[in-house]
């Protein structure tokens, strides 16, 4: 294992999630308090933490205390603040001086620059020791076109790549005349694509196709991205272009015997030069037998293979009853990969409850065993497919853990195994490690943090505040990486410093942004805002962005129970998925 990633594991995902998101905010506050230091203004509180206090200190005119949840801090500055009702009710002096509009300004502004420089430091370490990216998301060429796109209902339209003419190999270089240098400008620039017509959303896409620059006009459509959350994002149907290489060569295969190495790199197929993994497989189904070009220490070799449809999905049952549907999957009594459906013998186990059946039986789990069907034994899977379907709308006895239940059986369906095509290896993407100089790094995450803001308020866009990241989605997406790699957490973190310094530069009273600029239209008007009308646009504000707190947090824990949910799916078709390398040994 990689050592970062075991460092990650190894040390627990959520002190990182609490050391670097809490971190964050320690450095924002403690920017306000080092500037309020240096002007000499008079600091009444600077908080560890939030929430009751454990600990507290009193020196010179500060307290300084720890605080019970450990996520960032807080710093009490009642001379920037000019607002009592706003501060807490602990003692500070009446008759403290006011400052400068020039103190106020340094003191508000020194937060965001210290998330800045919080946000350089992370990018100069990323910098030296260097970040693990995809091969496939530092390449700006199309690796395949998707021929169809589902819609939100269900409905298949052709994919608007294809439709406008772009194909596998292009190089695209730039959306709506911004340059893209790899696909995740390219997934950004639509997603926050603010152009459309009449006719809907669309974007202007220049590629280079054998060495000629060529403009398409591209229609995005929205694609429902979470079941749950409901979120649109516009896409265009296209996939990145990705380096195969050649992870691991199953026994008594075709790969094996034509003499193919693991690390070898695939070029092409019947002088069809490979993009990607989609591709390779398309070429698979069309092709009984071919010639396979690949690169191995830096020498080009062709190989005659020939490839074979596999059964890798075994078949299962789906019964639907009255009070929801369940999914069986048989477990054959042999052991040989392959079986037949018809004639092995089996027993069948559970392999998802719909909750209303749950709740009709709580009894039952998943990976209980049904072993009898109308207290007959299960023989094979067709044989119990019959039954129930032999049953409809009359009750059924099944036997699990030994134990009968009675339920009526409305529909019955054999799902058969699913196949593809195999030469006899498992392929891997390349990835590369990235030096990125740290001011690259910055720039870039302002950039797409401005534009994201850009098209958040553009009413051409298709972005709107459920996309958006609330705490919640913060906190997950920072575990997510957490558990992966030290180092995507310390890129994700220097993007959230960056975010966090833009948002709070952005003229809303309560934001830093907003203290700057009430400085300013002081300065400039030669006048006060009445402490009446600031109370009444301050609490305004703060109850606003609350509410848009608590909308955008509900997103992002719809977006958390639908990767739980993928989870649990993924986890059903692992029980599903035949080993390939038992398959091969049992066909040849």
């Amino acid at each position: 294992m990689d050592t970062f990633q075991a460092f990650s594991s190894n040390l627990g995902d959520i002190f990182w999630v609490i050391f670097f998101f809490g971190g964050s905010i320690f450095v924002h506050e403690l920017g306000h308090f080092l500037a309020a230091k240096r002007r000499k203004l008079w600091v009444s509180r600077f908080s560890i933490g939030f929430g009751p206090r454990i600990f507290s200190k009193t020196i010179g005119k500060t307290e300084f205390c720890i605080s019970l949840f450990p996520l960032g801090g807080y710093v009490v500055l009642p001379q920037l603040a000019r607002i009592k009702e706003l501060e807490e009710s602990h003692a500070v002096p009446t008759d403290i001086p006011s400052i400068s509009w020039v103190d106020k300004i340094i003191t508000a502004v020194m937060g965001a620059i210290f998330n800045i420089l919080f946000a350089f430091i992370l990018a100069v370490i990323l910098w030296k020791i260097g970040m693990k990216q995809p091969q496939s998301v530092m390449s700006n060429t199309i690796g395949n076109v998707r021929s169809e796109i589902s819609l939100p209902h269900q409905e298949k339209v052709i994919s608007p790549a294809q439709e406008a003419g772009l194909k596998i190999g292009d190089q695209i270089i730039a959306i709506d005349d911004r340059e893209t240098h790899n696909f995740t400008d390219i997934t950004y620039s639509i997603a926050l694509g603010e152009k459309r017509d009449a006719q809907g959303p669309l974007s202007k896409i220049t590629v280079l196709r054998e060495g000629q620059r060529h403009d398409f006009i591209v229609r995005p459509v929205l694609v429902k991205q979470n079941r749950r959350s409901g979120e649109l994002l516009r896409i265009i149907g296209i996939e990145p272009f990705q380096e195969l290489c050649v992870a691991n060569i199953y026994k008594k295969t075709p790969a094996e015997r034509a003499g193919l190495q693991v690390g070898d790199k695939l070029l092409a197929m019947n002088g069809e030069k490979i993009f990607s993994y989609t591709q390779f497989n398309e070429i698979l189904e069309r092709n009984h037998e071919f010639q396979l070009t690949i690169e191995r220490q830096k020498k080009v070799m062709t190989f005659p293979l020939y490839r074979k449809k596999l059964a890798t999905i075994r078949p299962f049952l789906r019964i639907t009853t009255d009070h929801g549907t369940f999914e069986a999957l048989p477990i054959f009594t042999r052991h040989d990969a392959i079986v037949d459906p018809y004639r092995d013998e089996c027993v069948l186990k559970l392999l998802s409850l719909a909750p209303e059946l749950q709740k009709k039986f709580p009894q039952w789990r998943v990976g209980d065993l049904i072993t009898h069907i109308q207290r007959q034994p299960v023989h094979n899977v067709a044989e119990s497919s019959f039954m129930f379907q032999n049953a409809t709308d009359d009750q059924v006895t099944l036997t699990l853990q030994h134990r009968d239940y009675r339920l009526s059986v409305k529909r019955a369906e054999l799902l058969p195994a699913e196949q593809h095509c195999s030469i006899g290896v498992a392929l891997c993407g390349t990835q590369v490690l990235v030096h990125k100089n740290p001011f690259s790094q910055i720039q870039q995450s302002a950039y797409w943090t401005l534009l994201t803001l850009k098209s958040l308020l553009s009413p051409e866009s298709n972005v709107c505040f459920k996309n958006l990241m609330g705490p919640p989605g913060i906190l997950d997406a920072l575990h997510t990486v957490a558990s992966y790699d030290l180092r995507l957490l310390l890129w994700k973190v220097m993007t959230l410093n960056v975010n966090l310094a833009i948002f709070n530069l952005l003229p809303i009273p309560i934001f830093d942004g907003g203290t700057i600029a009430l400085v300013l239209l002081e300065k400039l008007f030669r006048r006060k805002v009445a402490n009446y009308v600031l109370i009444t646009l301050q609490l305004s504000c703060m109850l606003l962005f609350l509410g848009l707190a608590l909308y955008v947090s509900f997103f992002d824990i719809s977006r958390i129970l639908e990767r739980c949910d993928d989870e649990k799916n993924d986890q059903k078709q692992q029980q599903l998925v035949i080993d390939e390398q038992l398959l091969w040994n049992g066909l040849l």
